[in-house]
């Protein structure tokens, strides 16, 4: 079986070496000279090129200026980048995130650093920087920047804030903290920081490090990592969202998600085949929008055998079939552990008759001492081993057990654990080896080794259809890594760091809803654009409310999946909140085109789906203020769920430009603060002037093919689409299956373009004439530019104009009023126009002359 290679090309890439380390030399990426470096009496300066320049001073200096801007600079006497230096225990555990005063810190030598110059043929800036091993007691290296008063994100999965200002981020994950958890929660570390100015900084590497942004020093940011080398990259753009993309195109592009994936995914411990069938069937019969089942532990004949449980499955062929037949894709938990025999006459089960086999074979990480290594975290009580996915036997070995999953339809898996790798256990070093001779300093990379292990299989047995959710990763780790899900979280309105309630246990909360919306903005500016949370949590009970306040956040972002344990399924507690279910799952399998262009986007560029406001408009000041409790989904959505309790409404705060109001039609002009209703149902939602919304019909019960009766797939529909727009300017979208929709506001009025590809055919789209900047003037009528004349219809509604056979129009104008002969609802008066092209075509909204 083919093995996945994204992820041991992401991290494996070439230090330059000599050619790279003169005093006045650059190179690209395949080590040719560019120009750049030329010394001087400051030291070395590079030209980026676009009126950008980098100097590293012989005293170690560091500067990028931009159009006769400092963009960033070293702080007053120190230099960009140090080393610590420990002659007795070099290899000893240091710990990054805090200062060690009996160790010395020196200076690296400026002259001894390879730079070099390195062009993508976009307008994002990029310098490369390589520090070679200077002393053999160099246990720590340090890059120092100033602290400025822009807005700096990234840095993986956080919890607390958007912004890193004021902590210091491990970029690994370890045991012992005040969470309820007992971790440090760095599941996902991204050793990248992008500012609002226009910088971003990534310290390439696989060892430990930690980001103290202006924590320590207020003046000053520091990156410390483990090692006696260290590849530092800094890249410049006017637009932070470009900085992202550059760093995403460097780091690894994340994997095409199939599209079942951007519908609602439900999972839970399942009771048995009649508790399957029953919630499957539930969702159809209430028409709740859903593709995907998960199973999660418990499903299998005992741990990680990858063969279905009849217990759970009942005849596992006639389930599967009666799933498929139903629209679902099934998908199952796993984890990287085989269960160690216990001593005894018990017969082994089926995982310790596999532990014995992998034993044998020397396909278990190993712990220094040629044993197998106990894992910290597993589920296993007695004791477990764990897979080494660097070996290529082991990984055959795992491929051949998961392919057993695979065969009987399951078609993704949930990777749980497989963190017990840790660089700090407790202040000493965690003895362990890999086949490939990675040892504890540069184990994040195993996560991504065993999503490559699974995704070998789902690639051999389901081409493009298949899907991971994973909860650790690290940088690039997007290539193999479809959905990042944060773990076990609390239920309700915590912030990361509160009080538990009484009815929830001890110690301080990793977060509920508040810390997810932090953690999507995080992960989507760090390279992972997917991010599902378990709606309403894991640990203890959400109320109704927080259950529900959960669905309107996650049904708004690129991914929706819902947790229930038997007592969570929203119409166990009434027939309203079962309503909203089926509204906010149907809201965000609408916007299932809209955030497939973002996946797109994300998969091609390195666009990220979900935006920090300051990373988005760095212009206006009010973001900053906003970002742990807003976000923008893709460029025209600005979302602002209710984080709070209670409350019926919220402050929002809107960036500059005219935005629009989802719910109401109500247009705001930005940048202001304002105060919006938010009944449960209702969560503030805005489109940005100059939006182009693609949409799916209502009504489709899932995005893969069912035959039950009763169940309506996407291919019932997949002729139509619709769209919702509000021109300013000219607004474009291209769909997967290659049509394009274009609006273009000018002086004479708004044209609406559609492209068929022939596929999806038909087209019914909502213009918001009141956003316009071309004209002022009033629409006086429509008139079909090109393919089947578009006919008005009278007194009529955006309903029967997506229900006519023929191409038409309409206004939401009252009838009666002066305007078109053919249309008593004047267009004059009117702030919709309704168009239905059947085939492509276009059509000209005409302002009065």
């Amino acid at each position: 079986m083919a093995r996945a290679g994204g992820a041991g090309a992401a991290g494996a890439i070439a230090v330059l070496g000599a050619l790279c380390v003169g005093a006045a030399i650059a190179c690209n990426d395949a080590g040719t000279v560019v120009p750049g470096g030329q010394g001087n009496a400051a030291g070395r300066v590079f030209d980026l090129g676009g009126g950008v320049t980098a100097t590293l001073g012989d005293d170690g200096a560091f500067s990028i200026v931009s159009s006769g801007a400092t963009l960033l600079a070293t702080p007053p006497g120190t230099p960009l980048l140090a080393r610590t230096s420990d002659p007795d225990d070099p290899d000893g555990w240091h710990d990054p995130t805090k200062p060690d005063t009996d160790l010395t810190v020196l200076p690296v030598d400026p002259s001894s650093v390879g730079v070099e110059v390195v062009p993508d043929g976009s307008s994002t800036r990029a310098i490369h920087l390589v520090v070679p091993e200077q002393a053999p007691d160099t246990a720590l290296l340090t890059v120092s920047l100033a602290a400025d008063a822009s807005f700096v994100t990234g840095l993986g999965e956080q919890f607390a804030h958007v912004s890193a200002a004021g902590r210091i981020s491990p970029m690994y994950v370890a045991p012992g903290s005040p969470w309820e958890s007992d971790t440090n929660e760095a599941h996902v570390p991204v050793p990248f920081l992008v500012s609002s100015a226009g910088w971003g900084l990534f310290v390439r590497t696989r060892e430990a490090g930690a980001f103290d942004v202006a924590a320590t020093d207020p003046t000053t940011t520091r990156a410390t990592f483990e090692g006696r080398t260290l590849d530092v990259w800094f890249f410049v753009d006017a637009d932070p969202l470009a900085v992202v993309a550059r760093y995403d195109r460097l780091a690894g592009l994340p994997r095409p998600l199939p599209r079942w994936a951007l519908s609602l995914l439900h999972w839970r411990h399942w009771a048995g085949p009649d508790d399957v069938l029953s919630v499957a069937t539930e969702y159809r019969q209430r028409h709740i929008p859903t593709s995907a089942l998960w199973f999660d532990d418990g499903w299998q004949t005992a741990l990680n055998t990858s063969v279905p449980a009849s217990s759970v499955f009942g005849d596992v062929q006639s389930t599967m079939a009666t799933l498929a037949s139903l629209g679902y894709r099934v998908m199952a938990w796993t984890s990287p552990y085989l269960e160690k025999p216990a001593g005894g006459s018990a017969p082994p089960d089926p995982a310790q008759v596999l532990y014995a086999q992998a034993d044998a074979a020397h396909d278990f990480v190993q712990d220094g001492e040629g044993n197998d290594y106990a894992p910290l975290a597993s589920p296993i009580k007695g004791g477990a081993g764990v897979i080494d996915f660097t070996s290529p036997n082991a990984q055959a070995f795992w491929e051949q057990q998961v392919a057993q999953a695979t065969r009987a339809g399951i078609r993704g898996f949930k990777c749980d654990y497989g963190e017990d790798f840790v660089p700090d256990l407790l202040g000493a070093r965690d003895p362990v080896a890999f086949a490939d001779g990675t040892t504890a300093h540069t184990a994040r990379l195993f996560p991504i080794e065993e999503h490559a292990t699974y995704h070998a299989v789902l690639d051999e047995a389901f081409p493009g259809d298949g899907a991971l959710i994973v909860r650790a990763s690290s940088w690039g780790g997007a290539s193999q890594a479809d959905i990042v899900w944060p773990g076990d979280l609390d239920p309700r309105f915590e912030h990361q760091g509160d009080t538990l309630a009484a009815d929830e246990g001890t110690g301080l909360a990793v977060g509920g809803l508040p810390a997810v919306v932090v953690d999507a903005q995080t992960l989507s500016v760090s390279g992972f654009p997917a991010f599902g949370s378990d709606t309403a949590g894991y640990r203890h009970q959400p109320t109704r409310e927080s259950t529900l306040r959960w669905m309107e956040h996650t049904a708004l972002s690129v991914i929706m999946q819902v947790y229930e344990d038997g007592a969570r399924l929203p119409w166990l507690y009434d027939d309203a909140a079962a309503e909203e279910y089926r509204e906010m799952a149907s809201l965000h399998q609408a916007l299932e085109p809209y955030n497939a262009v973002l996946m797109t986007a994300a998969q091609t560029a390195g666009a990220p789906p979900i935006r920090p406001l300051p990373l988005a408009f760095p212009g206006d000041p009010g973001g900053a203020a906003a970002a742990d409790s807003e976000y923008l989904l893709g460029p025209d959505l600005l979302v602002a769920p209710v984080l709070e309790a209670g409350a019926s409404s919220r402050s929002v705060h809107l960036p500059p430009g005219k935005w629009v109001h989802w719910w109401s039609d109500t247009v705001y002009e930005g940048p202001s603060d304002v105060t919006i209703g938010a009944p449960l149902g209702s969560p503030p939602l805005f489109a940005r002037a100059g939006g182009l919304v693609p949409m799916l019909p209502d009504g489709i019960d899932t995005l893969v093919d069912a035959t039950a009766p009763g169940v309506v797939p996407l291919a019932a529909a997949k002729a139509e689409m619709r769209a919702r727009a509000w021109p300013a300017g000219t607004s474009s979208v291209v769909l997967d299956d290659g049509s394009s929709i274009v609006i273009e506001d000018g002086s004479g009025g708004v044209t609406v373009t559609w492209e068929s590809s022939g596929v999806v055919r038909n087209l019914t789209v909502d213009v918001d004439v009141r956003t316009r900047t071309g004209s002022s003037g009033p629409i006086e009528g429509v008139t079909t530019v090109s393919g089947p004349a578009l006919m008005a219809l009278s007194n009529s509604s955006e309903s029967a104009v997506e229900a006519s056979t023929s191409p038409a129009w309409a206004t939401n104008a009252a009838a009666g009023d002066a305007g078109s002969a053919t249309n008593p609802g004047s267009p004059a008066t009117a702030t919709h126009v309704w168009l239905r092209f059947v085939g492509s075509g276009a059509a000209l909204l005409e302002v009065a002359r």
